[in-house]
């Protein structure tokens, strides 16, 4: 038996090296992608930005003699390479985070309750630098689902069973903004029906996620028989000698569900005082989205390599993760849209005539 116990350990541990090293070296070989990848969009946003300041410098002078407002021409060639690069250098990161085996929701939040830096480059919507209420809530929700480790696979099967919960409570903070910008913030009202695409694709998102939980239960329905009707000795069946204590029903609460369901919670309450905090939000939306995506990459990597599930359920969180990168791109035209169709607006706030208090003469009451 002893000799049995320690056949089963070192099993153990030449397993975890071999997927360990099989980690390491998807994440060279990504690694390496990625550094040519930002190499090559340094490259394309310097030539883009060449390319755009010539037109800017020749009318930069006409345009001064004339008396011209708004941006300078001269800023064209440092806005087009900040759009190109930031472009391509995200769409980057994301290629490496699916080539590497997970959207590093672990690695991305090193210590406990520490939250990733905003990305470096300024931003490009008028208000400064201010945080999306979504996005703050869903880069909290993957902070807590990248610690929850489910003791036992009864709660792994609650985590399949909650995904179309959480999923639809992250889409009504969506539908609410939508909602919002239809009925009570002065935007136009085309950028409502953008914002009801996403959430469109969102719903679609989970509608896919009501899948997972029943296919689950179809292709592991020896597993879990084991639990909900165990036979006399059943546990003379189990793997190890020993099981863990406690035990859990399917009707446990998914942790997905319940760090999600905050999102929609905090989101009901929020109330926007200024354009400027609901640009925030149309600019947060995307990265709030691949927060979630980043969630579901986790799982889909976990039943891939350490839970012990059917490939088929792997596919189907794969095709969900699929679904939320094609929602965060959808929402990628949201902030282009809001400066495209308020431009007039925007100008006042980021080249004010004969300055702010010049300028506050055009507020209303």
């Amino acid at each position: 038996m002893i000799r049995g116990h320690i056949a089963r350990v070192v099993k153990g541990l030449r397993e975890r090296l071999g997927r360990a090293r099989k980690k390491f070296g998807r994440k060279i070989r990504a690694g390496l992608a990625f550094g040519a990848r930002a190499i090559g969009a340094g490259l394309l946003a310097a030539v883009g930005g060449l390319l755009a300041a010539v037109p800017g410098l020749l009318l930069a002078l006409p345009r001064r003699l004339l008396g011209g407002r708004g941006k300078s021409p001269l800023t064209w060639g440092g806005r087009v390479a900040r759009l190109i690069f930031v472009r391509l250098i995200v769409r980057a990161r994301a290629m490496y985070a699916e080539a590497s085996g997970a959207n590093d929701v672990l690695t991305r939040f090193k210590e406990p309750g520490r939250r990733p830096a905003k990305f470096g480059f300024p931003t490009d919507y008028f208000g400064g630098n201010l945080m999306s209420v979504f996005q703050r809530e869903t880069e909290a929700m993957r902070e807590a689902y990248s610690r929850y480790e489910p003791p036992m696979m009864l709660a792994v099967a609650a985590e399949y069973w909650g995904l179309q919960e959480g999923i639809t409570s992250v889409g009504e903070a969506v539908r609410q903004l939508a909602v919002n910008t239809s009925d009570k913030y002065p935007a136009d009202a085309k950028m409502a029906d953008l914002v009801a695409q996403v959430y469109d694709l969102l719903h679609q998102a989970a509608e896919a996620a009501a899948e997972v939980g029943p296919l689950f239960a179809k292709v592991h329905a020896d597993d879990l028989r084991r639990h909900e009707d165990p036979r006399p000795g059943e546990h003379m069946w189990n793997i190890l000698e020993r099981r863990a204590d406690g035990s859990y029903s399917m009707r446990s609460p998914s942790q997905f569900v319940a760090v999600c369901q905050d999102i929609a919670h905090v989101y009901a309450r929020y109330e926007p005082g200024h354009m400027a905090q609901v640009a925030a939000e149309y600019e947060g939306i995307p990265a709030g989205i691949e927060n979630v995506a980043a969630a579901i990459h986790l799982l889909q990597v976990r039943s891939a390599e350490t839970y012990p599930v059917e490939k088929g359920v792997v596919e189907a969180i794969a095709d969900l993760h699929g679904l939320l990168q094609k929602a965060a791109s959808a929402a990628q035209e949201l902030m282009p849209a809001f400066r495209r169709l308020h431009a007039p607006d925007i100008a006042r706030h980021e080249d004010p005539r004969n300055g702010e208090s010049g300028e506050a003469m055009w507020d209303t009451p």
